[in-house]
């Protein structure tokens, strides 16, 4: 083939790839910032620490305060979200790590609703005040 015609075709293929990933890429950042519907599954903590919540099945959670595991319930209904009593191991750990343990532990016992997508969780106070947003942990 003679011309401008074979370049076009080497040219058209790769920028019809690009688009399809261009458009793939932008499908799946909007299908990560849908809400939600439900936490079980779902694993979230902080970015700068060890701290983090799982939701299991049948309203059970653990995690990681950073220094001591935990286990116990929550309740959600909607963005109201609730955690019942919370039990841990008792390691002791020095310094600001035990603060930032019962920091946390703290904030657990006061979330009344949250609201989530695939991303970040975000967790309210009784009064609707953000009282933490959480990275999603296992989901990239």
């Amino acid at each position: 083939m003679a011309g401008p015609l074979p370049f076009l075709v080497k040219l058209i293929g790769p920028v019809v790839a690009m688009g399809v990933l261009a458009a793939c890429q932008r499908a799946l950042s909007e299908a990560k910032q849908r809400p939600l519907n439900t936490l079980v599954g779902t694993e979230w903590g902080f970015a700068e620490d060890d701290r983090f919540v799982a939701f299991k099945t049948n309203g059970e959670v653990n995690g990681s305060g950073g220094c001591n595991n935990f286990f116990g319930s929550f309740t959600q209904e909607g963005r109201r979200l609730t955690f019942g009593p919370l039990a841990s191991t008792k390691k002791a750990c020095i310094g600001p790590t035990m603060q930032a343990e019962r920091d946390f532990f703290d904030l657990l016992s006061e979330v009344r609703a949250a609201e989530a997508n695939h991303l970040s969780l975000t967790l309210y106070g009784e009064t609707g005040e953000v009282l933490a947003v959480l990275q999603r942990k296992d989901w990239d």
